[in-house]
């Protein structure tokens, strides 16, 4: 059995031979022509805001430049923030370059539609605090999530004709070490129906819907599955893995896991990194539905991914 069909198990909710390592099994792409966030350089994105890569630390993702503020006031929202179609972009161009880029044809194709969701994307443009009280305008803040979902909607039918991805990766962090950044009713309110439409439109056009959230998310998992999200990626330990494991196990995939707070730790062994991947096993793995790698998708401390990939492959077998 080839990686890719041992992968795609996984996806149709049946018990694959192994564990599928996602930076094995799949290869996951993310390219600058949509620009959501200048990726491993300083620039601009197309809403005007300035991403900066931190000069000690090259290695990591881009971070929005410090102290800036476009606007305070939600109601005011549509003035400050215009999503640009993407219509007019040179796809054949765009698809004939991503697909240079998947080397590994064997392999599942993930592309990363955003790597900055209508949460983030809104607390960057409005400050985090800012961002935070905006919430409270619930029937701004839901009029704003739509809008974003129809940019985002526009974006899968040219993914799926020019690269015909297998499945996308879709971001919005919702909740921190401790716990969700909003209740989970308000979260309902302004973002279910949004994240519903977008699941329905990329597995309508047949590609798999997994949403990358790390933190704490468990009380909206129920949620997730009922609108139709295939996987949930991060999955951090801060959630009750064996609960979350035994109530929703054959209903959403788990993807990522493995616990960067462990594996990149400052002076993290490498047995330390093995027996993280272990431990994600033992519990999310039962029965199949894992996905595995580093929460955070890619660790940022060298040769931390191949020991990953290494002692899943060797630890990952299915017992038949």
């Amino acid at each position: 059995m080839t990686e890719r069909e041992n992968m795609q198990m996984v996806w149709d909710h049946k018990l694959p031979e192994w564990v599928p390592m996602i930076n094995t099994a799949s290869q996951i792409l993310i390219t600058p022509e949509i620009n959501d966030r200048s990726l491993f350089q300083t620039g601009k994105d197309w809403f005007g805001l300035t991403w900066e890569l931190d000069p000690e630390h090259p290695e990591l993702m881009t971070h929005v430049k410090p102290n800036i503020s476009f606007f305070d006031d939600m109601t005011r929202w549509k003035e400050y923030i215009h999503f640009p179609s993407v219509k007019d972009l040179n796809w054949e161009m765009i698809g004939a370059r991503t697909k240079a880029m998947w080397s590994k044809k064997e392999e599942l194709m993930g592309y990363v539609v955003e790597n900055i969701g209508a949460f983030e994307r809104l607390n960057a443009m409005m400050g985090f605090e800012n961002g935070l009280c905006a919430l409270f305008e619930t029937e701004d803040y839901a009029e704003y999530v739509n809008a974003y979902a129809d940019y985002r909607i526009e974006q899968m039918h040219y993914i799926k004709k020019y690269m015909d991805a297998d499945f996308l990766v879709m971001h919005d962090d919702w909740g921190n070490q401790a716990n969700m950044f909003m209740a989970p009713d308000m979260w309902r309110e302004i973002f279910k129906e949004p994240e519903r439409r977008m699941v329905e439109a990329c597995r309508n056009l047949g590609m798999h819907y997994m949403h990358h959230s790390c933190g704490y998310i468990e009380p909206i998992v129920g949620d997730l599955i009922e609108i139709g999200v295939e996987s949930w990626h991060a999955v951090s330990p801060v959630n009750h893995w064996k609960e979350i494991k035994e109530k929703y196990g054959d209903k959403i995939i788990f993807a990522g896991c493995v616990d960067p707070h462990v594996t990149d730790a400052p002076g993290a062994t490498e047995e330390d990194i093995r027996k993280a991947v272990r431990d994600t096993i033992d519990i999310l793995g039962k029965n199949g539905g894992l996905l595995a790698s580093s929460a955070v998708m890619f660790s940022t401390v060298q040769g931390v991914d191949a020991i990953i990939d290494d002692e899943g492959k060797k630890y990952g077998r299915y017992i038949k």
